[in-house]
């Protein structure tokens, strides 16, 4: 990253963890868009220049991560099965985003408005996976679908059973169990025979 890259991810850093600051000392509700900005030294308009709303300060994922999500995506070799290809990137991503797993899971916990918009990125996620596995299994759309909503439900399964007090560590093992245990449906096994 160049000087002017630098510059903006150690500005956005400083407004996440200024917001996060607060909303661990006050919870997310008390504290509004303004304080973060002063805490964080910047105007409103900066804050808006980083985050589209406050809720995105704790939803929206580090720009290293989204980073991280288009390199795993593009290092996934073509001859690569789906299923494994999709584990190793939801595994990946989970530990590109370890630093702020914890964190966030407290914060959204908390926060039905958070809740709503950690949903609406998990949407998004969707979408730009299914994208990616359509071009994998180009023959079979509605397939490629299938899969990434499974291994979404084994990834949901997996953030439900994490104990609250279990590190990401736990959290990586609960994972990758989960995602295990769905390939047998997303490999066709058990699908009803046609008549």
């Amino acid at each position: 990253m160049g000087l002017r890259e630098d510059k903006k991810q150690a500005a956005w850093q400083e407004i996440r963890g200024a917001a996060w600051r607060l909303f661990a000392e006050r919870g997310f509700d008390a504290v509004s868009v303004e304080e973060i900005a002063g805490a964080a030294g910047v105007s409103r308009s900066t804050f808006f220049n980083y985050f589209r709303t406050k809720e995105a300060v704790v939803v929206d994922p580090a720009p290293r991560v989204v980073r991280r999500l288009d390199d795993l995506l593009a290092e996934q070799p073509v001859e690569r099965e789906a299923w494994e290809a999709l584990t190793a990137v939801l595994v990946g991503l989970t530990r590109a985003d370890r630093d702020d797993m914890v964190v966030r899971r407290r914060l959204v916990a908390d926060s039905p408005e958070l809740q709503r918009g950690a949903h609406e990125l998990g949407e998004q996620l969707a979408a730009q996976l299914v994208a990616w596995m359509t071009t994998r299994l180009p023959h079979d759309p509605l397939g490629a679908a299938l899969v990434v909503e499974l291994s979404l439900a084994a990834t949901r399964t997996a953030w439900a059973a994490w104990p609250e007090d279990a590190g990401v560590d736990a959290y990586l093992a609960l994972l990758q169990d989960c995602l295990s245990r769905a390939r047998p449906a997303a490999d066709g096994r058990g699908r009803p025979e046609a008549h």
